[in-house]
């Protein structure tokens, strides 16, 4: 029913605000004032609408965001990052995942000339703390041009107390929403019917303290000619409801009834659902026929039609349906589950039904989609849901809790599931199964340093011919098990089957490439042709930045080296949750930053890479990082730097950890010997590590034990030697294009290439263009300097600080840039929280400095 008063109000209130809060119990109007609001909004030039009914299943902050972001996808907003990926960070509340809301709020303000009104109606579904703190961020955060609309029963706990002192919270509530009798006599007008007397309406009122329900379930059951209830004093308005619902119910015709009753089990009411359920063919004209009759719903979409029965209304024919036909409503919601075209509403009515093994099933079909975008808790709720006696003796759900184990890199865990997964499904003669399992058993075996039982998963499956889409997780198990082992043989075997195989099978790029350590790969003999070729493979996935930036470090020219580390350093920012991503950022930004000579800057930026690694990492996959370290030292001819880390790197390795950090030790040791002038003891080692070396290549950016070995010699005299080891070095740099010699002494290498260079082979052509592009390294600012600070500001945002770092006051920014005061107040807000500042004073000063 309109209410011009009302809406005319709230619109203008709505105007300037953050948050516009309407807030009553059930049955209140909320979602019809939120209707016509939106409405209005929409007919406004330049504004923008997106809707978001919320229900029972959005009560995690996955799936929260979930929600609103297959909502904003009408909007086709200017994205930063692929929404799907920045739907992957927010599980919780962390600091990361807060970040993570940066690409989200650059996106809804990327578009400065359209106002965007989010609407979120039922909020009261939604009581997870992690879910509600992730959207007071957002509110908080939003950029000017949007203003987001809550409907809720009850007071959400987020900022409304700061947002309520600085003028930029509307709240609607029951003041405000309440029927008085003006309002009852136009419902009655509207109805078409002869209102009661104005006492009769007024004692409706009264009793239901302007329930805006109360009015209409009257009016519904006068054309019954039925009176008022002889209910009083403490009784609730719930019980009127009743009362007076089966007093409309009782008037539809029999088969109408019967519709609303079965279609009860359903959030939604759509013509294809309905036609399963009740199995009437005429659902679509029946919607219609409903609508039309002005009961208690809401139309989500009048076109085709999709309807939502008010919560009272849909718990009163839930109820009304259990009296009438006990059992039934769980047949009924396999019906629904059945006619589900999506596997993710289908789960909650398979459950609803007691179904267990349909429900599984249809988890297992969604999982792997659901896990890529951050849907953990999604998942082992739902898990959670099956019986647990059941789910012991189910393998699926085995498996589901590995991948979800896996995804937080609890190797420990996962490996124990899959194991578990393996074995049963093996029992049950389900191969196709057993091999996803074993695959991914496989993994956490060579993770947790088992490498002898991660071997044997490798023979296992080489004896069972694959698809291509089975054969990828073997694939990249073979390439990691080769690098733990140091055989590069294997390394370029497994990376040229799994391009191969990833070819064939699109949708085994994630995890299997996605997710890889990339710089572990890169700069290993013939690897450079696989990794661009698995480059083209994903091109579309959001981590391709980590790969152009590996490849452009270790192949490339410092100026495509230094833009790809800044893509790569600003996607890390917007997307601090990402392991891998983080840890990959951190890595090769020291490794530039050393090549630079700039030793101590390099030491700083790889120092957290050891607290983001989860407690899933084994000790031989975080030695490698340690490595990291002892290069950069290496590099700068620190040899008191180098020996600190000497405890951990010589330490023997457990029968757990890589077989390749042997190679590793004796490099480190017979490195610091030579930066110490030791030779004999240098010698040794070297040649310990060389001969390792042979059977246990080190990934590139731990070393070349051949390179320090030529050093020694030449120190020693030895310069044909020493003219062989790098000879060897600088063969494999020319064919491959590769630039290891970057993280070598420079003063080291430059005065052995002097006193060997008559005895080497390499062809002088070579040799010249290895020169040419370590020079053009050497002469490049670091590109540290380069990088910009963290900058987690829109363009808007940056303009506004520009000018208040001139002095400007927010009427003059307002008046320079066509915005509004209140524009510019919300813009120096977020300025602020979002760079952690105090005052604008501050602000100003960090301009300056960037």
């Amino acid at each position: 029913m309109p209410r011009p008063a009302l809406l005319a109000r709230a619109l203008e209130r709505a105007a300037d605000a953050r948050l516009v809060l309407v807030q009553a119990p059930a049955g209140f109007g909320k979602t019809t004032l939120l209707v016509q609001l939106a409405a209005a909004l929409a007919a406004t030039p330049g504004a923008e609408v997106v809707w978001v009914s919320l229900d029972a299943e959005d009560n995690d902050a996955n799936r929260l965001f979930a929600a609103l972001f297959g909502a904003l996808a009408a909007l086709d907003l200017p994205w930063p990052v692929p929404p799907a990926t920045v739907l992957a960070q927010l599980q919780d509340a962390s600091p990361a995942a807060r970040t993570a809301l940066g690409a989200l709020l650059d996106a809804l303000g990327g578009r400065p000339q359209a106002r965007i009104a989010l609407v979120l109606d039922d909020l009261h579904h939604v009581s997870d703390a992690a879910a509600l703190q992730l959207l007071d961020t957002l509110i908080a955060r939003a950029p000017p041009e949007l203003c987001l609309f809550i409907g809720s029963r009850i007071a959400p706990p987020l900022s409304l107390a700061r947002w309520r002192a600085g003028g930029e919270l509307v709240e609607l509530g029951l003041a405000d929403l309440q029927f008085d009798l003006d309002a009852a006599q136009a419902l009655c007008r509207l109805r078409g019917l002869q209102a009661p007397s104005d006492d009769a309406l007024q004692a409706v009122l009264v009793r239901t303290h302007g329930w805006v329900a109360g009015p209409h379930l009257v009016l519904g059951s006068a054309r019954q000619g039925s009176g008022m209830p002889a209910l009083v004093g403490p009784a609730a308005n719930r019980h009127l409801f009743d009362y007076f619902a089966q007093e409309v119910l009782a008037a539809l015709p029999p088969p109408l009834q019967q519709f609303l009753l079965h279609g009860s089990v359903l959030p939604e009411l759509s013509p294809a659902l309905c036609q399963a359920v009740t199995g009437r063919g005429d659902a679509r004209a029946v919607l219609d026929d409903l609508f039309d009759r002005q009961l208690f719903l809401s139309a989500l979409d009048e076109t085709v039609p999709v309807l939502r029965l008010h919560d009272l209304f849909r718990d009163f024919l839930r109820g009304e349906l259990d009296r009438r036909a006990p059992g039934l409503a769980a047949e009924l919601h396999a019906r629904a589950a059945a006619a589900e075209t999506r596997a993710e509403r289908a789960v909650p009515h398979w459950l609803a039904a007691g179904r267990w093994p349909e429900a599984l099933a249809a988890l297992r079909q969604m999982a792997e989609g659901l896990l890529a975008v951050g849907g953990t808790h999604r998942l082992e709720r739902w898990l959670e849901q099956l019986p647990p006696d059941w789910r012991e003796t189910q393998p699926d759900a085995a498996l589901l809790r590995g991948l979800c184990a896996w995804s937080r890199w609890d190797w420990v865990l996962a490996r124990d599931e899959f194991q578990r997964s393996h074995d049963d499904f093996a029992r049950q003669g389900r191969p196709r199964e057993r091999c996803v399992a074993l695959g991914m058993l496989g993994a956490c075996h060579n993770a947790l340093g088992d490498l002898e039982r991660a071997g044997q998963v490798l023979a296992t499956a080489a004896d069972a011919p694959l698809p291509a889409a089975l054969q990828v997780a073997f694939d990249s198990l073979a390439a990691w098990h080769g690098v733990a082992r140091g055989d590069g043989a294997a390394v370029v075997a497994g990376l040229a089957a799994m391009a191969d195989n990833a070819a064939l099978a699109p949708a085994a790029r994630y995890p299997n490439i996605v997710d890889m350590s990339y710089g572990h790969f890169i700069g290993l003999p013939g690897t450079r042709p696989l990794m661009e070729r698995l480059r083209r493979l994903c091109h579309d996935e959001v981590q391709v930045p980590a790969l152009d930036a590996w490849l452009a470090f270790w192949h490339g020219d410092p100026a495509a080296a230094r833009a790809a580390l800044e893509a790569l350093l600003q996607l890390q920012r917007q997307l601090p949750g990402d392991v891998m991503l983080g840890i990959s950022a951190l890595h090769l930004h020291s490794l530039q930053l050393a090549a630079q000579g700039q030793a101590a800057q390099a030491l700083a930026v790889i120092a957290p890479v050891g607290d983001r690694m989860t407690p899933g990492f084994s000790q031989g996959w975080r030695r490698t990082y340690v490595h990291v370290q002892a290069r950069i030292h290496w590099r700068a001819e620190d040899a008191d730097g180098l020996a600190a880390l000497l405890p951990v790197l010589a330490h023997p390795r457990s029968p757990r950890e890589w077989p390749v950090l042997d190679t590793g030790a004796a490099l480190v040791q017979g490195q610091h010997a030579l930066l110490r002038g030791d030779l004999p003891a240098a010698s040794a080692l070297l040649e310990q590590a060389v001969v390792l070396q042979r059977g246990g290549r080190l990934p590139a950016f731990m070393g070349d034990a051949r390179c320090a070995l030529a050093m020694c010699r030449a120190a020693q005299g030895a310069l044909d030697a020493a003219a062989a080891a790098l000879d060897a070095v600088l063969a494999e740099a020319a064919d491959d294009a590769g630039l290891g010699l970057l993280l070598e002494p420079p003063g080291r290498l430059q005065a052995l290439w002097q006193a060997v260079g008559p005895r080497l082979r390499c062809p002088a052509g070579a040799q010249a263009a290895l020169r040419r592009r370590l020079a053009a390294w050497q002469a490049q600012h670091a590109p540290g300097a380069t990088v910009p600070p963290d900058d987690p500001l829109s363009a808007r945002e940056r303009e506004v600080l520009a000018l208040l770092a001139e002095g400007q006051s927010n009427k003059l920014i307002a008046r320079a840039l066509d915005l509004s005061q209140h524009t510019v107040k919300r813009h120096v807000a977020n300025i602020l929280t979002k760079l952690a500042l105090d005052s604008r004073t501050q602000a100003a000063a960090y301009w300056h400095r960037r």
